[in-house]
């Protein structure tokens, strides 16, 4: 085939793959789903699929032979895979986003491809090689050349622009992701470091509170205090401690009775006197 038949059937097949991927979620979602990564209704990943499929076995099916089924099946189930997982990493390290996601699915790699999807992709290589490869390539073959070129360079030149507008697109949102996270993060240090601060004046303010409180409690301990001495209590106490004291000092401790703990008795009395001048 020449090189511009390649290219119509890639974009066919590229509109085809994004007919049925969006049916299929639209019905799955039950809302509309305009799948593909381009502005434009292509999925370039089929087109890519098929037409690499066609280019494989288009040697022995152009001889009349028929490939083994299960030969078929597996190289595109893991051709499919391939494509599938270099397609979304490439993707995802260029704009940061995420097409597809086969997390929830069964037996699935990073969220990139499952065995699923997988199966599926080989059931559709069955349907390239044995049911669509001849009649697409005798219809393409058919085809006036100048129109087949005519219609290769307007659809290039259309998937070339969607492509810039896609790139152009997804780059700006990149830009304004990055301008949106940053201007997160300088809020959200504001944030903590306000948070820091109100707590560390918190702080500060409870400690002086706290100093305020005791030195408070000093003062009313010793306004009771005072209150206490200049109260009658006070009063009948040092009336107490002066009668304590005459009683004390009347008695001489030469006058104590004779006995083993007369020094004792005397040491005794002498402290009740001095106690009693307090």
């Amino acid at each position: 085939m020449l090189v511009s038949q390649v290219f119509v059937l890639y974009v066919l097949f590229s509109f085809v793959g994004w007919v049925w991927e969006s049916t299929y979620c639209t019905i799955v979602e039950r809302k509309w789903q305009n799948r593909g990564f381009l502005y434009g209704p292509v999925c370039p990943i089929y087109g890519t699929g098929v037409v690499a499929m066609m280019l494989m076995w288009s040697q022995v099916l152009d001889q009349g032979m028929t490939p083994r089924w299960w030969v078929v099946f597996l190289g595109a189930m893991l051709g499919s895979a391939v494509l599938e997982y270099a397609t979304h990493w490439t993707l995802e390290k260029l704009f940061h986003a995420w097409w597809w996601d086969y997390s929830d699915m069964p037996l699935t790699l990073h969220g990139r491809i499952c065995l699923p999807a997988s199966v599926l992709f080989g059931l559709g290589g069955l349907l390239v090689v044995y049911v669509l490869y001849d009649p697409t390539v005798r219809a393409v073959g058919a085809m006036d050349p100048l129109l087949t070129e005519a219609l290769s360079l307007v659809a290039m030149a259309a998937l070339a622009a969607d492509t810039a507008l896609t790139a152009s697109s997804l780059a700006h949102v990149s830009r304004m992701a990055a301008a949106i996270n940053e201007d997160i993060n300088a809020h959200m240090d504001d944030f903590v470091s306000d948070i820091q601060r109100k707590g560390a004046e918190a702080a500060q303010g409870l400690a002086l509170r706290r100093e305020e409180r005791a030195a408070a409690a000093a003062r009313e301990r010793e306004r009771f205090a005072e209150g206490l001495r200049n109260s009658h209590i006070g009063q009948m106490g040092v009336l107490v401690r002066s009668a304590v004291h005459r009683a004390v000092g009347a008695v001489s401790p030469d006058r104590l009775p004779d006995s083993p703990n007369r020094e004792q008795l005397a040491k005794l009395w002498h402290d009740m006197l001095e106690s009693g001048r307090h």
